[in-house]
């Protein structure tokens, strides 16, 4: 009890509760402000925190249960060129994802558009995933255009679903038919993630999203190139 009260007590405590509370909240009934409002160095501070307090343990996790069986095209990049990997993973993939599974959110008409436009790019990755995710998209712009868009919890977590799902394309030997079951753990952190990249899209705006994506691959690239050894 006396440990309990001592960590409520604290600042970092203090600190993280009302903004992780926002974010369940936010999970629970998500909602669009009507006017994005600047993210603060605190509030990015303790997302990036909750996001790599998550990962981290749940990247151990995975080789514990054995999830190296499948080779990352990560290694394979990093073998070839390294600081591509650091100029891809920081500042292309933060940019062209946050537009293909988060400008939509808004529901808006022109947003949904260039969704769709930019999804073009994913086909050479896992085309099956792609593919359904330009259906989801065509789906979301005949709504619209209907005025009768679909609930803003449906679009938020299906879209986290498919930024997950695309996430596959990162094992080069990871076949669908032999593999299926591996699925939910294997995309299960990037899930996560894309609902933190959702909740500040739709608070904060797209920009603050880019930005946040960058810094959170950069705390995970930048150790891995900086004491990789080939």
């Amino acid at each position: 009890m006396d440990v309990y009260l001592f960590f409520v007590d604290t600042e970092l405590f203090q600190m993280i509760h009302p903004i992780f509370q926002d974010f369940l909240a936010f999970l629970k009934n998500p909602i669009k402000s009507e006017s994005y409002t600047k993210m603060s160095a605190k509030s990015f501070f303790v997302l990036l925190v909750v996001a790599l307090a998550l990962v981290i343990p749940f990247s151990v996790l995975l080789k514990w249960l054995g999830v190296d069986q499948f080779d990352s095209i990560m290694e394979e990049m990093l073998a070839e060129n390294k600081w591509l990997v650091v100029i891809a993973a920081i500042f292309m993939a933060p940019l062209l994802e946050e537009q293909i599974f988060r400008l939509h959110l808004d529901l808006k008409i022109t947003s949904i558009w260039w969704g769709l436009g930019m999804s073009i790019l994913l086909i050479s990755q896992q085309w099956y995933v792609s593919a359904l995710f330009i259906i989801y998209l065509v789906f979301l712009l005949v709504k619209v255009f209907r005025d009768r868009p679909p609930n803003l919890k449906f679009v938020i977590y299906t879209s986290s679903i498919f930024f997950a799902l695309i996430h596959l394309g990162n094992f080069s030997n990871f076949e669908l038919a032999d593999h299926f079951y591996w699925i939910p753990v294997l995309v299960a952190a990037q899930f996560f993630i894309g609902l933190i990249l959702s909740y500040i899209r739709l608070k904060h705006g797209i920009w603050f999203s880019v930005w946040f994506h960058g810094a959170y691959n950069a705390i995970l690239i930048i150790p891995s190139v900086y004491f990789y050894e080939p």
